[in-house]
């Protein structure tokens, strides 16, 4: 009676494990942190199970997505263990010779929320009280969508602009240390003695 009963138990334990294994989805984690800004390399992911219920399941990117996705450009920064939000990426489409960075700015500094791609934007850094232009003239080549923020987030509003190099490594050095603010300057005049500007 006993060995029927384990018998039993473990023939049920192994429908429990295979039912799990066919309900689940490979989706990519990242291995390691992931800066905003860098393109997606399978190298620095892996694939974990997600059970297929899970509520932001159609967000993220599965084992089958994962190679049409690879040289996608990430809008924001994933931290080790984070599981990669397909809103996260966006297309490498900044003009020859440029770079695409993401600027992790919330909508209230970034014009409200009506930059949208093709725009023109400039960016103010404000540091110890004092405001100055970074860059000026940038072309806006991506926008997330309102809440895109990550899972459990509050926020996660950002701008993907072309950038040379110059102007990649100033706004670093700003978002580094002080409030960035994004303004929207399509159709206006350049700004006079911007040293970053175009």
């Amino acid at each position: 009676m006993v060995i029927a009963i384990v018998v039993v138990l473990a023939f049920a334990l192994n429908l429990l494990v295979l039912h799990d294994r066919n309900s689940a989805t490979l989706v990519a984690m990242a291995s390691q942190p992931l800066a905003a800004g860098s393109a997606l390399d399978p190298a620095s992911l892996r694939l974990v199970p997600v059970d297929s219920g899970f509520e932001a399941l159609p967000g993220l990117v599965n084992e089958t997505q994962l190679e049409e996705m690879n040289g996608t450009v990430l809008a924001r920064s994933v931290p080790e263990g984070g599981l990669i939000e397909r809103s996260a990426l966006v297309a490498p489409g900044s003009a020859p010779g440029l770079r695409s960075m993401s600027l992790p700015v919330p909508v209230e500094h970034a014009a409200g929320g009506t930059v949208v791609v093709g725009d023109r934007v400039d960016v103010i850094a404000v540091t110890d009280g004092v405001a100055g232009f970074v860059a000026t003239d940038l072309e806006v080549i991506s926008v997330s969508e309102r809440g895109s923020g990550g899972i459990g987030t509050a926020s996660g509003h950002h701008v993907v602009v072309a950038v040379d190099a110059e102007q990649a490594l100033a706004l670093a050095r700003a978002l580094d240390v002080g409030s960035v603010e994004i303004v929207r300057s399509t159709g206006a005049e350049p700004v006079e003695g911007s040293e970053n500007g175009p």
